[in-house]
This record gives C-alpha cells, structure tokens and sequence, in this order.
C-alpha cells in the first residue's frame, strides 16, 4: 500500500517515546509498503538525519512550521478556538496547504498519523482511511500532571486536559482505527473496537542481554528528564527514596541518564551520590552498568519503553504499580512493584543484597521481553491498516448471496477515461470467475453491487478508451445510499 506516515519530530535519533515508535514502525513496514514520511517540524533537519530517514526505505517529506507562528495559533486559543494547545501550537496554514498537496498528488492507500497534534493535517473527505497513532492518553497524562504539578502550570495542566478529553474522542470516531500502546491506555479513552492495542517492543539486538559482573549497588533512572512525569520521578527517587537505600546500604549510588534534563533535575546531582548523564549516544550500555533499574512513576501514561529496555539488557527492574499496570507481567516474577517510597527503597535494596535473586528475575524479564514485546511488533500493525480501509463482510451484498471477503482489490487495468459511477477503480473478485469487461458494458446482473469485477489480464487497450496500470482503490463512501458499502480487505 501507499502510506503517508505523519509524524512531528524527525524519528532518527529514537530518543523519545513517540520517535522510538515511529522508527521501528517504518523499519519494519518500509520493506512491504511504499512509505512516505512527512515530517512536521519546527527547522529543517540536517542532512545526515534525513539520510538515516531514508535509509530505512522511505521518502522523506520535510514540512517546515518554524516558531513565529505559534503565538497566532495560540491566540486563537484566547478567542475561542475550542482544540487543544497541543493542536494549536502545531498548526499552521502554510503547512496544511502543503499536506493537502501532497495527499492530493500521492494518492495515499491510508495515512498514518502519529499524535493528536497531527489533526489539522488529516484528510479532508473520509475517501482516504486514516490510522490514528494516540501511543496514549494524553488526556489523562495531562490531568495526572494537574494533580502532581505546583504553580502556575497546575491549572493551565487541568484546562488542556479537559480540552484533550474532549478532542480525543472526536478523533477516534473521525479515524478507521486508533492505536494504544496498552489496553489501559485503551480504557481510558473509552474503549471500544476502534481502538486498538500495538504495544511497543524492544530491539533485542541494540538492546543485548548482559550476564557479566555489576557495580555492587547502582540504581540507575533512564528517559526525557525535561518531561514532567520524569522529573516527577526523578525528583522523588532522589529526595525520598534514596535516603532509605543509603540508610541501609551506604554505599548506594543513583545514576539519572536522559536527554534535556530540567533544571530541577540537573540540580539533584548536589545530593551526594547522585550523578547525571546527558543526551548519551547510546542508552543500552547505561543500563546495563546498572545493579537495579528504579522507575518510581506517579504521573504519566502509556508503556515505559525504559521498563522494557532494562529487561532486555538484563537490569532488575523496581516500578511503581501504574507502569506495571501497562505490562503484562508477573510481579516478583518479571520485576518488583512497590507502592511508596518506603516499600520501592525496600524492595531495590533487597534485589540490590541478593544477585542471584536480581539474576534469576533479569533471565524471567529477558525471556519475557523475547517471547511476547521482543519480536516485531509491526505485522500486527499491518494487519491493523489493512483491515482499517474496510471491515471483511458479513453478509451479502447488493443481493450477491455470499458471505466472507468480498472485494478485494488487486494490481489491475484502471480506466484512464471519466466514468459516472462512484469509483473510477477496477477490482478483482477472487470469488467470480467472471471474463473482463468494460465497466460501462458489464451487466449489473453478472457481479455484485458495485466496481465491475476484472481480472489481472485486464487488456490494454478496450473499445471504450485506453487504459493504463494503477493501483486499485476502494469505492468511496459517496455510494449511493440506498446500497450497502462493499468492502475491501487490501492483500498485504
């Protein structure tokens, strides 16, 4: 299929949690599909970032917003613009004009759009499908920020969040499909089957299993330490639950590695024992010079890509009950959940005093990670696509008596020259074993309701105009009433 792949930060380097997703995303669908990769963001990358985009096999399209015009997005906020600040901050009339463009110039299958910033660049009409790439519910994530948050953002947290409440469920009844990365995830946004769960994995080979001596006792906190539920995190480890690792082991260390650290947490390395690592080129080896992995989240959504990371290296991981709640895990088994600071400073130092115990748990989480979020995760998003454009048939239609599969469409002739019915597409009906005719002289008696059927051997030339080879498309959603919609289901 042709896919347009909307995203808003270049997916090289796989830093963060959304660029980490699009990156295997279009490693793995690149080989099997045509993709093109519209990156919306504020300056243009370097050239050697959009190389290593397109050395994943796709076309990269490159749409610049710059900054000047966030503050007249933003006012629009202010004169009753009804769409969240995190729509608002991205959208800009120079950029949807170009979007438009190239959907109307690519002739895209479906589009896969990543965050709900990416609303105002979707498809006008609904004749293309759309796949809607949520990750989470940033809704929630937003309104447990309000919670947690001090000053002046707490309120300004609690307004985007009911905003994105609102604007999230209208993007999942516009989208053909909408994806989590955890069936928690899917609830909190209402659940239903237009929701589906694509859980993220783990490269098993940039992320080694390492079975070799550890520093005796280092905690090790990895992710965006410029994101709030991080920050959070971090903050907490050091001021509460460190204290009562030192109390029992004194030679404990806290180790804090991400990219853009927040003053607060570049701060935390005046407490003794604590030390920091910036933007390192490579998460896996810092990880894995861990003794225990600690994720002590209290804010935030979705599946910690730093929980899985730390189980494919081989790090025991410590984690508060939300992020094992996104896992489908055994605790104790897989890794150790503990409530407060005083049960997670309990249950760190005991994996940290008893290294088989921390052995014989990082082999369960490396075997886990391998059996169920270790393999590719994308044929099931292709799956997923696929299905979108249309949903299999459950019931005859246009009086055609079968049931099953119906139109499934195939590489055929597609006319060249105007036609009056809703789809200029030829189809391939795997179920008729009909000869091919033209579209304006097929009998509505010979095949079912809607585009004529044809076979592969389409010829080139027919006596009502030339034609030329094309992909087929599925019949728009301008049919006529009165029928039911036929179906397609695209071969992979």
């Amino acid at each position: 299929m042709k896919v347009l792949f909307l995203v808003t930060r270049l997916p090289v380097p796989p830093w963060r949690g959304d660029q980490v997703r699009a990156y295997h995303h279009l490693r793995q669908l690149a080989p099997r599909h045509d993709i093109t990769c519209c990156a919306l963001v504020t300056r243009p990358p370097p050239d050697g970032l959009r190389a290593a985009v397109e050395a994943l096999g796709v076309r990269l399209e490159v749409v610049p917003l710059g900054t000047l015009g966030a503050l007249p997005a933003l006012a629009r906020a202010l004169l009753g613009d009804s769409r969240p600040l995190q729509v608002l901050l991205y959208l800009r009339q120079g950029a949807c004009r170009r979007v438009a463009e190239l959907l109307r110039a690519g002739r895209f299958d479906v589009v896969h759009a990543q965050l709900v910033r990416t609303a105002p660049y979707l498809p006008e009409d609904d004749r293309t499908p759309v796949v809607l790439d949520l990750i989470d519910a940033l809704s929630a994530n937003l309104a447990g920020r309000a919670r947690r948050e001090r000053g002046p953002m707490a309120p300004v947290a609690a307004w985007e969040a009911t905003r994105l409440a609102r604007f999230e469920r209208a993007l999942i009844a516009r989208a053909s499909r909408s994806l989590v990365v955890s069936a928690r995830e899917r609830d909190a946004l209402g659940g239903g089957e237009r929701i589906a769960v694509v859980a993220n994995g783990v490269d098993t080979e940039a992320f080694a299993f390492r079975d070799g001596p550890r520093p005796a006792a280092r905690v090790v906190f990895a992710g965006n330490l410029g994101y709030f539920p991080n920050v959070d995190a971090a903050r907490w480890l050091v001021a509460d639950i460190f204290p009562w690792i030192r109390a029992a082991l004194p030679e404990a260390e806290v180790h804090l590695v991400g990219a853009r650290p927040a003053r607060a947490v570049r701060a935390l390395v005046r407490t003794p024992g604590v030390t920091l690592a910036a933007a390192v080129p490579d998460m896996a080896p810092e990880l894995a010079a861990a003794t225990v992995a600690l994720v002590p989240m209290r804010a935030g959504t979705g599946l910690q890509n730093k929980v899985l990371e730390a189980m494919a290296v081989g790090t025991p991981v410590v984690a508060t009950p939300s992020v094992a709640a996104a896992l489908d895990v055994t605790p104790g088994t897989h890794l150790m959940v503990a409530g407060d600071a005083a049960e997670l400073a309990a249950a760190t130092v005991a994996l940290l005093r008893d290294p088989a115990r921390a052995r014989a748990m990082a082999t369960a989480a490396r075997a886990l990670v391998e059996k169920r979020v270790g393999r590719p995760p994308l044929p099931r998003l292709a799956r997923v696509k696929a299905s979108d454009i249309s949903p299999p048939c459950t019931g005859g239609i246009g009086g055609g008596g079968f049931d099953g599969p119906c139109w499934r469409p195939a590489t055929c002739w597609q006319p060249a020259w105007p036609i009056s019915w809703p789809s200029r597409c030829v189809w391939w009906c795997p179920f008729r074993s009909r000869k091919a005719t033209s579209l304006r002289s097929a009998s509505p008696r010979s095949t079912t309701t809607g585009p004529r059927c044809c076979w592969r051997s389409w010829p080139r030339s027919t006596s009502s105009g030339s034609t030329r080879r094309g992909q087929c498309c599925r019949p728009v959603r301008t049919w006529p009433r009165s029928r039911p919609l036929p179906a397609c289901r695209p071969s992979s």
